[in-house]
């Protein structure tokens, strides 16, 4: 009762009910409800409020696309409190991606729910990437120290890094290298664009979890971290083919330059691994080994999307 009379003082808002729902490595996530509507509520952790106010700008970025959109969920920053580093975020109802995925298995009419989603979403990434693209900026330069973060972190490897990724801190310094020479333009991402952030009611998709947003990325990077979150998943081969090929088509073909997509696949290939391999969960472990001799190797020109 303290924890939520405090984050109402500091919202300038009459929550209830508030409780607990995550905590990551940024933020405690609860879920609450103002006048009896249920909402997010965000605490990130220590006084910088980068964090917060980046999140707080992409939600309402997501809000002025969505809310004029018949197969968005629409979401905006219902409050936002600088010096408490706190905001609270309108709901998004629906079940998670993922969750549908599995059930379609053995129902063909989800199934043609989860492709027609698919195309939805490949939309949404084609009207982003159309309207934020900057012909002459620069990526961002996170993009490239994370990129030799998680490329170091799996050289450094005892015993796995000489086994399985040699050279590939070189590696990333001649990629990066050759990235930024083809003057590829940045676009806004969502960051963290997976099945678990992304939610369905009816026909409808809702996003959720803008905490990693960025102005100055790709939109190959919001592809291939869901390719790789789908390849991931226990589907059917040829559930996945299709809902690829449904995805592909609603983000229409746009004519990137290869070193675009080796960059990005490499780049979510290396951190995927990196936090499979470096995890303490077990099922994580066996993840990172299936990716390592299966749908998880280094990239080719064949794993280019076909539009």
């Amino acid at each position: 009762m303290h924890l939520q009379q405090q984050f109402s003082r500091a919202l300038g808002l009459p929550l209830t009910s508030l409780h607990l729902i995550k905590e990551n490595a940024y933020c405690f996530i609860y879920q609450a409800h103002l006048e009896g509507q249920p909402v997010i509520v965000k605490k990130y952790k220590g006084a910088d409020p980068h964090l917060a106010e980046m999140e707080a700008r992409a939600i309402d970025f997501y809000h002025q696309i969505a809310r004029h959109h018949q197969d968005l969920i629409d979401s905006r920053t219902i409050a936002f409190n600088r010096e408490n580093n706190i905001l609270c975020i309108q709901y998004v109802p629906g079940e998670c991606f993922s969750r549908l995925l599995y059930r379609s298995i053995v129902d063909r009419r989800r199934r043609q729910r989860a492709l027609r989603i698919m195309t939805i979403l490949g939309e949404f990434l084609r009207d982003l990437y159309e309207t934020t693209r900057q012909p002459g900026a620069d990526t961002d330069a996170f993009i490239f120290e994370y990129f030799h973060y998680c490329s170091r972190r799996l050289e450094t490897l005892p015993v796995l890094g000489p086994l399985f990724f040699p050279g590939i801190v070189a590696d990333a310094e001649r990629l990066s290298h050759a990235f930024r020479r083809a003057g590829v333009a940045p676009s806004f991402i969502h960051g963290d664009f997976v099945f678990k952030n992304i939610h369905v009611l009816g026909e409808r998709v809702g996003l959720i979890d803008f905490a990693n947003t960025n102005a100055r990325s790709h939109v190959l990077n919001d592809v291939y971290n869901l390719r790789l979150a789908l390849d991931n998943m226990l589907l059917p081969a040829s559930f996945k083919a299709a809902l690829l090929g449904h995805f592909f088509d609603g983000l229409g073909a746009h004519a990137f330059p290869e070193i675009a997509h080796r960059f990005y696949y490499e780049y979510h290939r290396r951190r995927w691994l990196m936090l499979k391999i470096r995890s303490r969960h077990p099922l994580d472990w066996l993840q990172a080994w299936r990716g390592l001799f299966g749908f998880a190797r280094p990239f080719t020109p064949r794993l280019v999307f076909q539009s």
